[in-house]
């Protein structure tokens, strides 16, 4: 996940054209603030897209819940000349491999880097050589947490323990930072989006369609693989007018009745631009070696029948959520339930999030993946195959 870094004392002057960094003289890697895990973002969706963040543009990264708003100053890499480690008598000298992310001033004046993980002995790659009384040793390279080990056992002596020895190095490595401008960052659609049922929408049951809004803990719902099973959980969101027009990226798709295939959906469909719809293909089974996927509905915007609902002013959005990842059918489509991957957490809110965490306590496991009912392609494969059905005139559903 990625992770937010305050570069602590460190003043930003210039133009964001051109950005310049005042570091304190001695800043070292033991004075850089805590890392803090970014929830998601808040971005502007302009001409770049929403998932695209250029130098100039507003950025406020989701840390517990709270924006932290600034601007987009570029990519950036912290790197150091090798050091001496200021222990008497080692000629020990270090060398940080260069960390890349990507740097923002807060709207505090403060400076931040955003990495992909934190800024911690597990995650610093070093390169240390050096002499151990007179003699010269042989290029030592790993993670700052485990390289300890592979010094010369002289070497090692000079220190009480690992901790020691990595205690010296953050408190010895003084670190620069190099900011480029023309660096991009490039979003998730899973950290920016949700993914849900608009209200509205049928839900087939033992009992035939049901609105979405209707369907209750325990209810009974038709799944494609496992037959009826009772919902879990369920939620939504109201997305007002004025939270559309800032946040366009959550503006609901429109699936067409028969823009998947013949009855399918049996009347047009709207859901989020994140929620999967199942496609059943030639073309899906060429490329992705098996018949069925489930993609992003904002991914198939290229094929007639799937637009932006853009006439809609207010949309609330309903989450349904079984034992595991299911297929459902949804006025006619077959579409996915809720997937409690990590982004799809984050975007319910920390009081649905609390209450899924209390209902599944292995979603809090930090190594837990749950299976999906399907392959989920990456969206740039998915586009190429939405391309594909296009100028093939295929349907997604055969």
């Amino acid at each position: 996940m990625p992770v937010l870094t305050e570069l602590q004392g460190t003043t930003i002057t210039g133009s964001v054209d051109s950005p310049v960094l005042t570091l304190p003289p001695t800043l070292v890697l033991n004075d850089l603030g805590p890392g803090q895990t970014i929830d998601s973002y808040n971005v502007q969706d302009d001409a770049a897209g929403p998932n695209e963040v250029v130098d100039g543009d507003f950025l406020a990264p989701v840390v517990g819940g709270t924006p932290v708003p600034g601007t987009y100053l570029g990519s950036a890499t912290i790197s150091t000349a090798s050091v001496s480690v200021g222990v008497l008598g080692t000629g020990l000298s270090v060398q940080l491999n260069p960390l890349e992310g990507h740097l923002m001033q807060g709207a505090d004046g403060q400076a931040y880097f955003i990495s992909d993980t934190p800024l911690n002995a597990s995650n610093l790659g070093v390169s240390i050589t050096g002499e151990v009384l007179g003699l010269p040793i042989a290029t030592v390279d790993g993670d700052l947490d485990s390289v300890f080990a592979q010094l010369p056992g002289p070497l090692r002596a000079l220190f009480t323990d690992s901790a020691d020895f990595i205690q010296q190095v953050l408190n010895t490595v003084v670190i620069s930072v190099d900011v480029d401008p023309d660096g991009r960052l490039i979003l998730d659609d899973e950290i920016i989006d949700i993914v849900c049922f608009a209200q509205g929408t049928l839900i087939e049951t033992p009992d035939g369609a049901v609105p979405v809004q209707d369907l209750r803990v325990g209810d009974l719902v038709m799944t494609r693989d496992h037959g009826p099973q009772p919902l879990r959980w369920t939620g939504s969101q109201h997305l007002s007018a004025a939270m559309l027009r800032r946040h366009p990226r959550l503006v609901p798709v429109r699936i067409r009745a028969g823009a998947l295939g013949a009855g399918s959906p049996a009347q047009d469909l709207v859901v989020s631009p994140q929620h999967r719809v199942l496609v059943r293909s030639r073309i899906a089974q060429r490329m992705f070696g098996t018949t069925e996927v489930l993609v992003a509905a904002k991914q198939l915007l290229v094929l007639d029948g799937f637009d932006l609902a853009t006439d809609l002013t207010e949309v609330t959005y309903h989450h349904v959520m079984f034992d595991q990842h299911e297929v459902v059918t949804s006025n006619g489509a077959e579409t996915e339930s809720l997937y409690a991957g990590a982004q799809a957490l984050r975007m319910v809110g920390p009081a649905a999030r609390d209450e899924l965490m209390a209902l599944f306590p292995q979603l809090a496991l930090p190594d837990h993946q749950p299976s999906p009912a399907r392959e989920l392609p990456p969206n740039r494969m998915v586009r190429q195959m939405a391309e594909r059905h296009r100028r093939n005139a295929r349907a997604l559903v055969g």
